[in-house]
């Protein structure tokens, strides 16, 4: 390797490319990826849209992500929330008891225990702090039965999304997501079918809809028992900076562990979370909506769900009212102070606008505008009695909405949909004003710079007392006059952006802007859509900055988002490394200032943070601009298009982390070593195993280094290998662990006949994540008769040659292949002394892999193959294989291949490869083999008919049986769900024809099933896809 890549921990690595050192300070404007010669298209809403739904899969939690395959840097994490202890948590935390303020609310902490008695100042070393879920045993014990069927004590709550960049599933942000991110999709359902962004909007939409309804516990009659609505606990979660999959208990990262222990909060009568409750049955309202016409057994589910929910929010719902008063709630979610709830009648008036879309029962408005006419104040107004009353006493007043639509008030989306229901001059005023707010501006303001022509004034629709039973339809309103008075408007920055809050704008501006496009489409009045599009262009790059504020949109964008899995920390910390691993496609980031200024920093969670409700009102934004303005015919359709055969992984655009001197750095595992006291007798070593997996990160639990030495000039002197002897010196391992586990350095061992001797480190169940050092020295022993230390040059030896001298800089080392590493007994790193190297192993470095392969088809003289995309090849080669001998036949970088000329009934084992880094792997452990058919059956089709389909009303199962398959060697099942085929199970019996069902699916839920059979080590998976069946449970 000549000089080795020198690795020092006092220096970040820098991407040359995307960061620029002015001395030793870091230059904040170019902390983003940008390319001035090549500026963003500002008005390609077709590819926001697209990237902005990744990153709900970047957030996904539970033991389906790995299934889910759209990143290859994420996988399973949090399995552990599959069994949360069904045990009362101590201390439990305290009833939320809201302020009348519309803002604020007092934060909440752990209060008391399940006894009554507090519990202060407990820490994270008590065992019974986040342990468990708030329920008192009464309450368990009670309930058990619904709670826990299978009686092990726990509860399965995986699934879900991560909040943000941390890994709690909070209960508001993650409804109000779900509930925003389906209303943009209900509205502008064209725009994704049109862009075919339709099946991924869907199978997020699945995802979080199917969770809520998962950690949904009814009784026998269908009313909820329990919702849980949070799992995890933010000021334990908020304690680490490490990847998801890397919170695993028994494992480090860097010097500790990120294991975290993760509590569950329920809705409950004892501890009711009205709010969240409301927020949930909102998002599978809406779910019903969005899958009714294409799934309605599943949408049936969704809305009997949603409907229980509601009703569960109104009955544990708390307040403390006199008429005309303003109310206080008390029955409102715990949230450890990271999203405490103002109050709960926005979330229900949010779930009951869309029950009433659902159903078309006229009793869920009335729960939002009821008014007791009945009572008359001195002013002669009759107090609100439904939900409205939190904003509006009684009929004298009404109400300006100077905020927007988001996770905590959710007022803007209940009156974009109210309006149009009731048609109200009091609800289609306060849906106007609000869009006035923030894209108008006073006269007097300087507006020539902001890309649009700005409103300078408010509609007045009347006298606050007229408004509240005045009938209006939208087409009178373009004839309404000008208030008299200007009015309020939001604040602006020197170019036009709108700021309503300086932490995180960009999500307030953008549900804004979906306020407007339903605006535009429900009056036909498109007033709002300039102001819309001139903002979605600033946030796409047309700004002061030079850059977009979706990571990954163009040529120019932020790229260090406030996110722990994209940044892949081996050392717990947000500022290393500087720049991010993983590109976290679409996440929209905080945002500017009102001077429209930005920092693109990771630890800047101001400006950076990305959260779920960041890019809920994104999607629905982009989704109505691209309707009215990126449509064919329209103004932008020429700038608006997606990213052709996408992939999340092998796009990324150049995150390479690089050394002190611009080299690139190794991932997975690798070693690096150095040298100190060199002497004429030995020599101090120091081997440092590097765990920087990043595709995705994990655990390996037996892995050994070698380090080759040759004493071949002591074998001339007479010496043999048993005047060698190892000192250790320093165990990282054991410090770190407090001396509960170590590495262990073994006894020389031969290599050669040539005086090549290796020692081994081994690191045995040390699962950690970063680096690990190890420093011990190889001298000779006196020789007893001379009373001499034999000299041994130490500086021929095979793993010197790379090593740098750490005798002045103690954290000196070099990357080198000559210290040999190996995981599970295979070569995964370095070059052993004979030339051997990982691939000749056929393991290769643990981040190389190589393509599934399966065989889609055959004929009696040909073949068609097809194969999974690998994360940063550029080519794949197709290998076949004669008389033992691995050819290559075809090179390619599509992902299918043909064979043609082939020999009816013949088996042919075939390979592919996958090029990488400049070379192709020699891994060939993929292979497959296949059969071509036989002349006469060349036009056949084997597959397993399915000629019957049997139902069980009384178990709620359903059996299946096909035909059989000649050469079946099993059967396998499949069942469509959640947007794609899931396997239920491969290993059925080829003697078997049948195959029955779990008991107790759901009733009148509809399954689209096929069965498969594997021959001659392929599955007929296409034929079997195109024959499947549908079955509805009895």
């Amino acid at each position: 390797m000549g000089k080795g890549k020198f690795l020092k921990r006092s220096l970040a690595c820098v991407s040359a490319a995307a960061m620029m050192l002015t001395g030793n300070a870091v230059s904040i404007a170019e902390a983003a990826v940008i390319d001035k010669e090549n500026p963003n298209n500002y008005h390609n809403y077709a590819e926001a849209l697209q990237l902005a739904l990744c990153f709900y899969d970047a957030n996904k939690c539970g033991d389906e992500v790995t299934d889910d395959g759209y990143y290859s840097w994420r996988n399973n994490c949090h399995v552990k929330d599959g069994y949360i202890p069904l045990q009362p948590m101590s201390p439990m935390p305290n009833v939320n008891k809201g302020k009348t303020d519309d803002m604020l609310q007092e934060d909440q902490g752990l209060g008391t225990a399940d006894d009554g008695k507090t519990k202060p100042n407990l820490g994270d070393t008590d065992p019974s702090l986040y342990v468990g879920v708030n329920m008192s045993q009464k309450f368990i014990d009670k309930n058990k039965k619904y709670l826990d069927p299978d009686g092990d004590g726990t509860l399965d709550l995986t699934g879900g999304w991560h909040d943000a960049g941390d890994h709690v599933k909070f209960g508001l942000p993650g409804s109000y997501s779900a509930s925003t991110v389906g209303w943009g999709y209900y509205e502008f359902r064209d725009s994704y079918k049109e862009l075919g962004l339709d099946k991924h909007v869907e199978d997020e939409l699945h995802w979080i809809n199917d969770y809520f309804m998962k950690v949904t516990f009814m009784d026998d009659k269908d009313n909820v028992i329990a919702y849980c609505y949070q799992v995890g606990e933010g000021n334990n979660d908020h304690n680490y900076w490490c990847p998801p999959e890397l919170q695993l208990e028994d494992t480090m990262v860097a010097s500790s562990s990120c294991a975290v222990k993760r509590p569950a909060y329920f809705a409950t009568e004892e501890m009711p979370a009205s709010d969240q409750c409301a927020g949930a049955a909102a998002s599978l309202a809406i779910n019903y909506l969005n899958f009714k016409d294409t799934e309605p057994a599943y949408a049936k589910k969704c809305l009997k769900y949603a409907k229980a929910l509601y009703d569960f929010a109104v009955k544990t719902h708390v307040e403390d009212w006199e008429p005309g008063k303003v109310p206080n709630c008390y029955s409102l979610g715990y949230d450890g102070g990271f999203y405490t709830s103002s109050y709960d009648y926005d979330e229900l008036a949010w779930a009951a606008v869309w029950l009433y879309y659902c159903t078309e029962d006229y009793d869920y408005i009335n729960d939002i505008i009821a008014v007791d006419e009945t009572t008359t104040n001195d002013k002669g107004a009759h107090p609100y009695t439904g939900y409205m009353k939190r904003i509006i006493t009684d009929t004298g007043n009404c109400w300006q909405n100077i905020w927007v639509h988001c996770w905590d008030t959710v007022w803007g989306g209940v009156f974009a949909k109210l309006a149009p229901v009731t048609n109200t001059a009091r609800d289609w005023y306060i849906f106007r004003y609000n869009l006035e707010f923030w894209s108008g501006c006073a006269e007097s303001v300087d507006s020539s710079e902001w890309g649009y022509e700005p409103v300078h004034g408010h509609k007045y629709f009347g006298m606050d007392d007229y408004l509240w039973n005045t009938k209006m339809t939208a087409d009178k309103i373009a004839d309404l006059p000008i208030s008299e008075t200007s009015g309020d408007f939001i604040a602006k920055s020197p170019k036009g952006w709108a700021v309503v809050s300086g932490y995180g704008s960009a999500r307030y501006n953008t549900a804004a802007g979906l306020c407007a496009c339903v605006y535009a489409k429900t009056t036909k009045d498109e007033t709002f859509l300039p102001w819309a599009r001139a903002q979605m262009e600033y946030i796409l790059g047309n700004n002061p900055m030079g850059y977009a504020y979706e990571v990954g949109y163009g040529n120019n964008f932020a790229s260090h988002p406030h996110h722990r899995a994209s940044h892949c920390s081996a050392t717990q910390s947000m500022d290393d490394p500087v720049t991010q691993v993983h590109t976290l496609w679409g996440a929209l980031v905080g945002g500017p200032d009102l001077k429209d200024n930005h920092v693109d920093i990771t630890k800047d969670y101001i400006y950076n943070e990305v959260t779920d409700d960041y890019n809920a009102g994104f999607c629905g934004d982009l989704a109505g601009l691209y309707h009215y303005y990126g449509r064919k015919g329209c103004k932008d359709a020429k700038e608006n298009h997606i990213i052709e055969n996408f992939d999340m992984s092998s796009n990324a655009k150049g995150y390479d982390q690089v050394d002190e001197n611009g080299n690139k750095l190794p991932v997975g595992y690798f070693v690096s070593g150095a040298k100190a006291q060199e002497k004429e007798d030995g020599v101090q070593l120091k081997v440092v195993l590097h765990n920087r997996t990043v595709n995705p990160p994990k655990f390996e639990c037996d892995v050994k280094a070698r380090y080759y030495f040759n004493i071949k000039e002591l074998q001339d002197k007479g010496y043999g290998i048993d005047y060698i002897t190892a000192r250790i010196d320093y165990d990282q391992v054991a410090g770190y662990s407090n001396n509960k586990s170590h590495a262990t350095l073994s006894d020389p061992v031969k290599y050669d006949n040539k005086g090549t001797y290796y020692v081994e480190i081994t690191w045995k169940d040390c699962k950690f994540y970063g680096s690990r050092v190890y420093q011990f020295a190889l001298t000779t022993k006196m020789d007893p008769d001379k009373f001499i230390f034999p000299e041994w040059d130490s500086s021929n030896d095979y793993s010197y040659g790379d090593l740098v001298s750490f005798d002045d800089d103690n954290a000196a080392e070099a990357i080198t292949n000559k210290i040999t590493l190996y995981a599970d007994g295979k070569l995964i790193w370095g070059t052993e002394p004979n030339g051997k190297t990982a691939a000749d192993e056929n393991t290769g470095n643990t981040e190389v892999a190589n393509p599934t392969v399966k065989c889609d088809s055959t004929t009696s003289n040909s073949a068609k193959i097809s194969w999974s995309k690998v994360s940063g090849a550029t080519k794949y080669g197709v290998y076949g294989n004669e008389n033992g001998t691995w050819k290559k036949v075809a090179e390619l970088t599509g992902t299918s291949y043909t064979f043609s000329g082939l020999k009816p009934s013949k088996s042919y084992k075939i390979a592919v490869l996958a090029f990488v880094n400049g070379k192709y792997s020699s891994d060939f452990s993929k292979a497959i083999t296949f059969t071509t058919k036989s002349e006469s059956s060349s036009t056949t089709s084997d597959y397993p008919e399915i000629i019957k389909v049997d139902y069980s009303e009384e178990y709620h199962q359903v059996r299946l049986t096909w035909k059989p398959v000649k050469g079946a060697t099993n059967y396998g099942i499949a069942v469509y769900l959640a947007g794609k085929w899931r396997v239920q199970t491969s290993s059925i019996s080829a003697s078997a024809t049948s195959y029955v069902t779990p008991k107790n699916l759901t009733p009148g839920k509809s399954y689209k099933v096929a069965v498969a059979a594997k021959v001659n080590g392929t599955w007929t998976v296409n034929d079997s896809l195109k024959h499947a069946v549908t079955v509805t449970v009895k």
